[in-house]
């Protein structure tokens, strides 16, 4: 069974790294001596124009820059739980704490690389991690809510979690004295017409410069600010692949030739 795992593997192995190499090879003829010498060639003037700044009424595509009009496409809404009462519906939810939401019967939970997580397997998770006991001053400083004028039946909102690992976490994590700040996240809430949460999204992590979970959102920004950061890729800060840190050297080195 183990020599079957292998063989699988390398032939697929095998066959990605036979794509990368045509990949390169095409990558190297778009930049090959030849259009060196074209690119050489042209005028300052013409180069000078390749750079210019267009402005969006100008620009041939104007639609590119467009920004829709949110109140009146709100306004024009048939979901019948109004912006402003889904946007207080959203804060009631919060306020109750995560496990006790009003889940609809076919709810999904969906992070960045979690779920979909059904209605008992959120509710069992959220409760297994003992936040309140391993963070007993946190705040999810939740901010910026507004109802999504493609999607009216759901509401946007952001979060700045802080708190002091001054508890036990997960049941077995010891307290370690650390404040943790995590950095700004985007969540949602959706709902049905009943006014029960149909979908929560998490954990979307908009500047992972910020904070101190190493980019990570969610709770494995939590577990990794504290110094036991779950033992998967996923869970750990993200950095560049080796494929990526060679395609970005060749691309590097195509811009550098073009010049």
């Amino acid at each position: 069974m183990i020599h079957s795992y292998t063989r699988t593997h390398t032939r697929t192995y095998t066959h990605s790294l036979k794509h990368s190499k045509m990949m390169i090879r095409s990558a190297l003829q778009s930049v090959s001596p030849s259009s060196f010498a074209s690119s050489s060639s042209s005028s300052s003037s013409a180069t000078s124009t390749n750079h210019r700044i267009v402005r969006a009424a100008a620009h041939p595509n104007p639609s590119l820059y467009d920004v829709v009009d949110e109140e009146k496409m709100l306004s024009e809404s048939t979901f019948p739980i109004k912006p402003n009462e889904l946007i207080e519906l959203t804060k009631e939810n919060l306020r109750k704490g995560f496990a006790s939401i009003d889940l609809s019967e076919d709810f999904e939970f969906i992070g960045p690389v979690v779920g979909p997580l059904s209605k008992d397997t959120f509710v069992n998770a959220v409760a297994g991690f003992e936040l309140a006991e391993g963070f007993p001053d946190m705040k999810s400083q939740f901010h910026h809510f507004r109802v999504d004028p493609f999607e009216t039946n759901r509401v946007w909102f952001q979060n700045r979690t802080v708190g002091t690992h001054t508890g036990v976490l997960a049941g077995n994590i010891q307290p370690t004295g650390k404040k943790v700040e995590c950095p700004p996240q985007a969540l949602s809430l959706t709902f049905n017409e009943k006014g029960e949460v149909t979908k929560i999204t998490v954990g979307v992590v908009m500047d992972r410069t910020l904070g101190n979970t190493g980019g990570l959102g969610g709770v494995f920004g939590l577990f990794y600010a504290v110094g036991a950061g779950l033992p998967f890729p996923e869970a750990q800060p993200w950095k560049k692949s080796k494929r990526y840190r060679f395609f970005t050297l060749l691309g590097n080195l195509a811009s550098k030739m073009k010049k």
